[in-house]
């Protein structure tokens, strides 16, 4: 079993397994709540996120587990989160977001190649995919920069809202 290590510096910002406290957590849901209408465009979990108990129970999950699962951290804020989300011997799928203010930077760039990386040097998974709703195309331009390819679209594949929605599978494999 692989292990991750708790803090990845990155030059400009670090990738950072948070310590699960009161604190931490009040940091994130501040995070989530000025970035609540950004990040719900595309993703239903942020409806969840309304109390620092919740924001704790990610931070320990993320913190306890040890995946592959980052806060990414410019100084001492909280600007974004990514992991893998779903592994098996073979596959990892990541997934990510990223604080309104910090988009276009190249921030998610440089942090989408580096799980990738770990994903395929060091957890020697064969596959990493992304499933991003089809409208989001910021996340879509991403995941090509870092060379990943978009394999179609899964038709209704999320209801978000009670909205059924269409999500593009981008993969990369091992070469």
């Amino acid at each position: 079993m692989v292990s991750f290590p708790r803090i990845i510096d990155m030059g400009d910002f670090r990738l950072v397994k948070l310590e699960p406290t009161a604190q931490n957590a009040e940091r994130l849901l501040s995070v989530i709540n000025a970035n609540r209408e950004f990040l719900g465009e595309f993703l239903e979990w942020v409806d969840g996120y309304t109390t620092t108990d919740k924001t704790l129970a990610n931070i320990e999950k993320s913190y306890c587990d040890d995946k592959c699962s980052y806060f990414i951290m410019e100084a001492d804020d909280i600007v974004g989160k990514i992991g893998f989300v779903d592994t098996d011997d073979n596959m990892g799928e990541i997934s990510y977001w990223l604080a309104h203010g910090f988009n276009g930077r190249g921030i998610m760039t440089r942090v989408l190649n580096k799980l990738t990386e770990i994903g395929f040097a060091d957890m020697r998974l064969q596959r990493i995919q992304l499933t991003l709703d089809k409208q989001n195309i910021r996340s879509a331009a991403v995941a090509l920069r870092c060379g990943y390819e978009c394999e179609g679209v899964l038709r209704k594949y999320f209801v978000l809202r009670g909205v059924p929605r269409d999500m593009k599978m981008f993969s990369k494999v091992a070469v």
